[in-house]
């Protein structure tokens, strides 16, 4: 964790960021982690806050947008976890399918979701760029420049070493958490469903590719050592799953 600073963990939707958040939770006490609308296992919003309880809070994660870190008087750093466009949306709309609240994505076909389904178009760069309706790229890539680490869902492993090493965690060994069952791989989606899929996400494709490039900066800055230590965990991790 960072000393005096305010860790947020910005959580986008199907981009396996609930396997890293169970990791992100384990590293912080039950009153110095914020999730998302609960504090000490209590469903509480964050406008519910005291003042007291703000001040001993050093981590929020959730599906928030970029500027949560406004709710809190002091210095702060991000991290997130982006995908990739065409997976993340396939994901997304067999997950909310049947997920209570999304009842109107349960009648849509997965082309209809692709261009007016909730979480569905160019969602990355929204959150990124923090605004509620119109996608900034170039805000979203200024907002990730300054963020202390950014991963990719397809390199994981990587992005959680990264991590490990950014805010000094403890044990970061996993199992992969809600994962969306019953849905088509990418192979199997026709490739004019994919197509429209990257019509209507070309700025998180944009967006993505910008991540990837942050992720192997971070990569190649490894120390040799640090380097066989990725390549360990990456093992330990394959032989366990």
């Amino acid at each position: 964790m960072s000393e005096g600073l305010l860790d947020i963990f910005m959580h986008i939707p199907k981009t396996g960021g609930t396997t890293l958040n169970e990791i992100f939770k384990k590293q912080y006490k039950l009153n110095e982690i914020y999730d998302h609308d609960s504090f000490e296992m209590k469903m509480m919003k964050m406008d519910e806050l005291t003042e007291a309880e703000k001040r001993n809070i050093k981590a929020i994660t959730g599906h928030y947008f970029y500027g949560i870190h406004q709710e809190f008087s002091r210095p702060f750093n991000y991290f997130t976890m982006l995908r990739d466009p065409v997976d993340r949306v396939i994901s997304s709309y067999y997950f909310l399918k049947d997920y209570p609240g999304y009842e109107m994505v349960k009648d849509m076909t997965l082309e209809e979701f692709v261009v007016k389904g909730p979480e569905a178009p160019n969602l990355q760069t929204l959150m990124v760029c923090g605004s509620q309706e119109i996608p900034d790229i170039e805000k979203a890539k200024e907002n990730l420049k300054s963020f202390s680490v950014v991963g990719v869902t397809e390199l994981f492993n990587e992005t959680l070493f990264c991590l490990k090493k950014e805010y000094a965690w403890g044990d970061i060994h996993y199992t992969r958490k809600n994962i969306t069952k019953n849905r088509l791989a990418k192979k199997e989606v026709p490739s004019d469903l994919i197509n429209l899929i990257r019509k209507y996400n070309a700025l998180d494709l944009e967006l993505y590719d910008f991540a990837k490039k942050l992720l192997y900066e971070k990569l190649q800055s490894l120390t040799v050592d640090e380097q066989k230590q990725l390549e360990n965990f990456k093992m330990e991790q394959s032989a366990s799953n």
